[in-house]
């Protein structure tokens, strides 16, 4: 059935075209209403012509320590970063080419070589989002950073970051992610970095096909050429490009699970760590699974919104400015299959890149490297307001239908009892288990079961102990928090206890990214084995949220 026409874009293209002719802003302020309206009305409604903003340099780890400039050659030319406090640093260091014009929807094509070193000390702008009542523009983001302790050594393992955002917001400048402290205290090379996002990311449609094939992948592909990008050049900076671990959270797990299933990917990590990640977000192009629409009906939507239906449809879509086309993503729907709201901007099966769904292929033997996986306890915390689930009764039921489960209403009831531990206790639980709990268990059992690889598993439950993110508990990216040691970013001030526990994970992931093996504590997974829980103190078990993931499975709610 075709998707009708909404008919919201008429009018207003020749204002747009006059305004970008003036000023491509790389962020335009909103109104504080914004958020409280759909994308695009307040595109609509908000839209200006103003004059660039600079994105915010974050602070540093290394506050008042005095920089000194540094050299590196990287084959696409030379680089000048800075050290200090023991660091070199290097931010914005293009790996591809702008995205933009007929580089739109196309694979990343090497950046045009220069000779003159270009300054890397300020962080590349974001990829095209709208996020925090800032709309960002610029499509020339595809830039990386590095982290790399200054000291003279034999090649360092490297952790290359990959940021989360639910395929359609974040960037590597965010300030929980300046790893300046993982990079000094584990004497690791740290690098992340920027990819496409939304449906410049991953629009796909027969006329959007790459020249080996392929279509929709364009932000996956721009994360495997980062990793080509530390293939060829993180030598050059003390790393070893034999020893490189891929992490990252939310989406960036997402991403890393993608990548382990992702042909061309294949060769250029050798460990991975999967925090509040999962298998299941990966459209098929010409087939709905389950709730998840096919990324051709999702590519036809938006060529019909944006007007692109005849003719050059290619060349159509790549003249449209960009504000446009994160308009159109405005209007589609999002998934909630999973528990929480996803855009339908993902990943694609396109034969190609990714020839068949991520945990098919892992337990084919795709990805067979050491793995860290896992989830922290209360991963759905933060969207259950915004889904009516504010402690009133019926409250989880509501949450139930809201997530297409309405058939398994009775049993979900009995096995989470919002009568006894409250609906919003229940719904938290539910969803956790449903977006990341379950799957990171799924995840670790077929590493553990396929190939020679190990896989550790790990429940992080220890909630920040002060702070405006404090009361949603064990809060998805509360991980990220420890990981890197940036409390600050946060507005937290941590407990002796909380800054052991910090030191205690950047020990565990530093070992990983060195050897494949973290602390000699934390034992390889297997089916029904143990695991470890990160608190104060760490501690190991052998019961996964209570055996409740076995029953979503058999009502099959857990789909592959």
């Amino acid at each position: 059935m075709e998707p009708e026409r909404p008919g919201v874009l008429g009018g207003w293209r020749e204002w747009v075209d006059e305004c970008l002719a003036t000023s491509l802003a790389s962020r335009v302020l909103m109104p504080k209403t914004a958020p409280h309206l759909p994308w695009l009305l307040s595109l609509l409604l908000f839209w200006g012509c103003t004059d660039p903003v600079e994105f915010p340099e974050e602070s540093s780890f290394h506050v008042g320590a005095v920089a000194q400039a540094l050299d590196v050659t990287t084959d696409d030319g030379p680089v000048r970063g800075s050290v200090a406090g023991g660091l070199n640093v290097f931010k914005g260091i293009p790996y591809a080419a702008p995205p933009s014009g007929n580089r739109r929807w196309a694979p990343p094509a090497r950046p045009t070589r220069w000779t003159q070193p270009l300054t890397a000390a300020a962080f590349g702008p974001p990829c095209p989002q709208f996020r925090e009542d800032v709309l960002h523009l610029n499509e020339d983001c595809l830039r990386l950073n590095v982290w790399a302790p200054a000291a003279p050594a034999k090649p360092r393992a490297v952790l290359v970051w990959i940021h989360g955002g639910g395929y359609v917001e974040g960037a590597s400048s965010e300030a929980w992610y300046d790893a300046a402290q993982l990079a000094q205290r584990e004497d690791l090379v740290v690098v992340s970095f920027n990819y496409r996002l939304g449906l410049l990311g991953f629009l796909a449609l027969p006329q959007l096909t790459a020249p080996d094939g392929g279509t929709g992948n364009w932000g996956l592909r721009d994360q495997i050429a980062a990793l080509d990008w530390v293939r060829r050049n993180i030598a050059a900076f003390g790393g070893d490009p034999k020893r490189v671990m891929i992490a990252g959270e939310s989406a960036g797990a997402v991403s890393v699970t993608t990548l382990l299933a992702a042909t061309p990917a294949q060769g250029l990590f050798q460990r991975a760590a999967i925090q509040s990640g999962t298998y299941r977000p990966v459209l098929e192009k010409e087939q709905s699974v389950g709730a998840f629409p096919s990324a051709y009906f999702v590519g036809l939507l938006s060529a019909i919104v944006m007007e692109c239906t005849e003719g050059d449809v290619a060349a159509c879509l790549r003249a449209k400015p960009s504000v446009q086309v994160l308009g159109t993503q405005a209007q589609l729907t999002p998934v909630t299959e999973t528990g929480l709201g996803l855009w339908p901007t993902l990943p694609v099966v396109d034969g190609v890149v990714l020839k068949g769904r991520p945990l098919a292929r892992v337990l084919a033997g795709s990805g067979d490297v050491p793995v860290l996986v896992g989830a922290n306890d209360n991963e759905a915390s933060f969207v259950l307001a915004s889904m009516g689930v504010v402690g009133n009764p019926g409250d989880f039921g509501r949450y139930v239908d809201a997530i297409g489960a309405s058939a398994r209403k009775t049993q979900l009831t009995a096995l989470y009892q919002p009568s006894v531990v409250g609906e919003v206790a229940a719904a938290d639980a539910l969803g956790t288990d449903l977006s990341f709990a379950c799957p990171s268990q799924r995840l670790a059992t077929a590493s553990a079961t396929v190939g020679t690889a190990p896989a550790y598993l790990y429940r992080f439950a220890r909630a920040l102990p002060n702070g405006p993110f404090a009361p949603l508990g064990v809060a998805h990216g509360t991980d990220i928090v420890y990981l890197f040691g940036r409390f600050d970013a946060v507005a937290t001030t941590p407990t002796p206890q909380d800054l052991t526990l910090s030191q205690q994970m950047q020990s565990a992931w530093g070992a990983m990214a060195r050897t494949g093996s973290p602390i000699p504590a934390w034992l390889p997974y297997s089916p029904g084995g143990t695991f470890i829980t990160w608190n104060t103190p760490a501690t190991t078990q052998a019961t996964w949220r209570n055996g409740r993931c076995a029953s979503l499975d058999a009502w099959g709610l857990l789909p592959p």
